[in-house]
């Protein structure tokens, strides 16, 4: 191939990449808002209010059914997203790699590898430079092990934690009456 037919593929490639990582975030960043607002509808039906305040055996059925149902919806919108998030984890993986491998066909092109490097945690050197006593040497860049490890744990665990919040809060009403 010649190098403009490279240039168009390796754009086409970090655009769909860029675009699958994108999606990532929005789908996660949506979710955990229907999950909040979700909770805060649940919360202020006044079934879970009254139940912890009062006692659960006052409580009407009719809002233990209404809470359930609203726990069931919040159970099903974090299937949603731990299925969503895993097939959009994978895409990511996949064009990510793509674009790895047409940055090989460069000469000494390594955008997309040094970003690996650096989302691994070893030293990348930043296009920038720092003044020591009046000499300018570039920087080197790492990330530290909790800027690495917490967007993959909230992506990973966060849904599960709702998941499990949502399937006993759904199940609370009817088993402490």
């Amino acid at each position: 191939m010649e190098l403009e037919q490279w240039l168009k593929v390796y754009q086409a490639a970090s655009v769909t990449a860029s675009s699958k990582e994108r999606a990532y975030w929005i789908v996660f960043s949506v979710c955990l808002l229907a999950n909040f607002l979700l909770l805060f509808v649940l919360l202020s039906t006044g079934g879970f209010t009254l139940g912890f305040m009062g006692g659960f055996g006052n409580v009407p059925v009719g809002t233990r059914a209404l809470d359930t149902g609203l726990a069931f919806l919040g159970l099903l919108l974090s299937l949603f997203w731990l299925v969503i998030l895993e097939r959009l984890e994978r895409e990511k993986a996949l064009w990510s790699g793509l674009l790895r491998q047409v940055e090989g066909e460069f000469a000494g092109a390594e955008f997309h590898r040094a970003e690996l490097r650096l989302s691994r945690g070893q030293p990348v050197r930043a296009l920038t430079t720092t003044a020591l006593y009046n000499e300018w040497y570039p920087e080197i860049l790492r990330l530290s092990w909790f800027s690495r490890a917490l967007p993959s744990f909230l992506g990973s665990f966060l849904p599960v934690y709702f998941l499990f919040g949502w399937l006993l809060l759904s199940l609370l009403p009817w088993i402490l009456v």
